[in-house]
């Protein structure tokens, strides 16, 4: 059996050790190269982009990001994680574990998205637009946290004449659920049109839904109602099971404000952030010269 020291490759007339052994067999940097490009070059790529695009956006608006940023912005994270969760804030850190085996982040790359953070939301910081908050602002995360809920049922189609079809035979006396279960092509369809139980102010679903289970009566069906989402559109029929009442112990508006603030405070800095680094990955030259990195690269999922 070969030396340690000869699978290795150390000692007199070796360079330096491979990148790793399988057996006694050496696995060179030049033939892991083509399959790392190919399985996360791209992915890669585009986050070194983005960190020099923002330190040279940093640079160049003179913005200041601060010392305690960056630990700043893991404490915010498993926090949040904690808080998604329900479980007390202690086991953020546990959470966070998983979220970065489950996502490759080593050292580091978490190193590197925390500093990202940390500078994307200083840059926004130092913008300020859209992060106004106004007082209807606070009532609807209030609505939308402790508020009013309901339960409802829906069938969706693509045509208003499939809607009115399965109008038509809920009418006729079939069930709602079953019909949901055979026409409609939303995912509630599996649990008979069932949705998750939902406040009315809820942004997430459309604007015609939103009206729809606003003003109707436990127990009756909706006419066929025009909705979008995304760049799809089609009829819904909804019926509301039930009207759930706000938590008794839910705290009320005024006692509340400080906390939903800051919430809503941390979302629309999420979302601008957001923007800004999808503009600066968009905006950024990258010229890419390896056959395995620009497969990757071309074939990301993009800004």
């Amino acid at each position: 059996m070969a030396s340690l020291a000869v699978m290795l490759g150390v000692g007199p007339g070796f360079l330096e050790p491979p990148p790793a052994l399988v057996g006694e067999s050496r696995v060179e940097w030049d033939e892991l190269q083509a399959h790392l490009g190919e399985a996360a070059g791209g992915q890669i790529l585009e986050e070194l982009a983005l960190g020099l695009a923002l330190k040279r956006e940093v640079q160049s608006r003179g913005v200041t990001v601060a010392s305690n940023a960056i630990e700043h912005e893991r404490e915010m994270l498993t926090t949040a994680l904690a808080s998604a969760a329900n479980l007390p804030a202690g086991d953020g850190e546990a959470l966070l574990e998983r979220v970065r085996v489950n996502r490759g982040l080593g050292p580091v790359r978490f190193a590197a998205l925390l500093e990202r953070n940390a500078q994307l939301r200083a840059l926004v910081r130092a913008d300020g637009a859209g992060l106004e908050i106004s007082e209807d602002d606070l009532r609807q995360a209030w609505e939308l946290k402790h508020g009013a809920r309901v339960l409802a049922r829906m069938i969706l189609v693509r045509s208003e004449q499939s809607a009115r079809s399965a109008a038509d035979r809920v009418a006729a006396g079939e069930s709602f659920a079953e019909v949901a279960a055979q026409v409609s092509i939303d995912p509630s369809s599996s649990r008979g049109g069932v949705l998750d139980p939902f406040s009315p102010s809820d942004p997430n679903y459309p604007a015609a839904i939103r009206k729809v289970v606003g003003e109707l009566e436990v127990g009756k069906v909706s006419p066929p109602v025009a909705v979008s989402w995304g760049t799809n559109q089609g009829y819904a029929l909804v019926r509301v099971e039930q009207r759930i009442a706000p938590a008794a112990d839910a705290p009320s508006l005024d006692s509340a404000k400080e906390q939903l603030r800051a919430e809503v405070r941390l979302v629309r800095e999420r979302a601008a952030m957001d923007r800004l680094a999808k503009r600066l990955i968009a905006d950024a030259s990258v010229t890419v010269f390896d056959r395995s990195l620009g497969w990757s690269w071309e074939k990301r999922s993009g800004p």
